[in-house]
């Protein structure tokens, strides 16, 4: 594992430890005085509790799996686990958020509602204080790192923090002689548990489905990569998310005749430093050099190669010149045709004039349509 990873492992497995040592705490308080004080809304907050606990354990499995290095069968590495772990953690949630508000129905419908005790009070006030504190650490880190997964575990203390002030609200006014209402601020508890699972269940079914990055996202990478010098146009430019990473794919258009294969290189490597410096979640960019605009998908048939080219053409071009004199022999693949560029050894304008040699080259031509033009040089 690379120091950055292993930096990354620790401090969400660290975020991860103070989330669940604080709802351990919280769902046992809550859910053990919650019962003994007879507060229905209480005990649901433990439960809601209860879930993050579980979640945490959902993180530190997911955190251990998805940081394993790339292997045979997941060549791009394992971060996909941690996005599973956010839909489970987010399924969970509904299910468990569902049941809180039908036991909270059925309980007001058969009007079984007891008076909650005083000391309830004090439990809700410490979980929404811990809670609070939680979030904070926890969502600090996770903008440190890019995590999506701890991101969401923070924004469970954060939800507990605004259920235990609807407990809050609901068991002063069960105490103010109004007991049917510890049970509507078990309803809202339920309702936010719902929201939450849903919402980042939803994220990680977008995710598994390769969802991109936003419109305006994807013209600002498409803004700095025209900005780059030999860049002539882009398409094709595709996203995906991973785990709160990105993965870019695009088509780049250089020039075709002037730039040679290590200078087009050097421009494709420039987009992907210029891409990762700039957009620190884009992890991984693949780029396609093309020297001209043409349909996307495979041609229906490929030009042939430079060796069957040669082979065609040189016993051609030994009848108007020595082997020995043509120096080298360059060509540039288009869609449909390829040119020709010739370097001729300047020794044989002693013999002919270009327009001559120019002549007997493009003759050489004639039994070979996918050639469509050659053009001498001379040194």
């Amino acid at each position: 594992m690379t120091p950055v990873l292993q930096n990354r492992h620790q401090l969400t497995k660290r975020a991860n430890w103070v989330s669940t040592l604080n709802n351990g705490f919280l769902a046992f308080i809550k859910i053990t005085l919650g019962l003994l004080g007879h507060s229905s809304a209480l005990f649901a907050d433990g439960i809601h509790s209860l879930a993050d606990l579980l979640c945490n354990t959902m993180v530190f499995v997911a955190n251990h799996y998805s940081h394993l290095d790339p292997d045979e069968n997941h060549p791009y590495g394992h971060w996909r686990f941690e996005t599973v772990a956010t839909f489970a953690l987010g399924l969970f949630l509904v299910i468990v958020g569902l049941s809180i508000g039908y036991d909270s129905i059925h309980q007001i419908l058969h009007h079984t509602i007891d008076k909650p005790d005083q000391f309830t009070i004090w439990v809700a006030v410490v979980s929404i204080l811990a809670n609070e504190c939680v979030f904070r650490y926890s969502i600090a880190i996770a903008n440190r790192i890019h995590s999506d997964l701890l991101r969401a575990n923070a924004w469970h203390s954060r939800s507990d923090s605004w259920a235990s002030l609807i407990v809050l609200a609901g068991l002063l006014g069960s105490l103010a002689g109004f007991p049917f209402l510890d049970k509507v601020a078990a309803l809202v508890v339920a309702f936010f548990i719902i929201r939450m699972g849903s919402s980042w269940g939803w994220k990680a079914i977008e995710e598994l489905s390769d969802a991109g990055l936003s419109s305006e996202e994807v013209k600002e990478v498409e803004a700095a990569i025209m900005g780059l010098p030999g860049v002539k146009h882009l398409h094709q430019l595709r996203t995906r998310k991973m785990a709160g990473r990105v993965f870019l794919d695009v088509h780049i258009l250089i020039e075709p005749h002037y730039l040679s294969a290590s200078e087009g290189h050097y421009i494709g490597q420039s987009v992907q430093v210029t891409l990762s410096n700039n957009f620190p979640d884009i992890k991984d960019v693949t780029i396609h050099i093309d020297t001209e605009n043409h349909p996307e998908g495979l041609p229906e048939h490929l030009l042939p190669d430079r060796v069957t080219i040669i082979d065609g053409l040189m016993p051609k071009w030994r009848t108007i010149l020595a082997e020995a004199m043509i120096s080298r022999v360059i060509l540039y693949y288009f869609q449909n045709h390829i040119e020709i560029t010739l370097q001729l050894s300047l020794n044989v304008l002693a013999e002919r004039s270009h327009e001559q040699l120019k002549a007997q080259f493009s003759a050489s031509l004639l039994d070979h349509p996918y050639v469509s033009s050659i053009v001498l040089v001379y040194g």
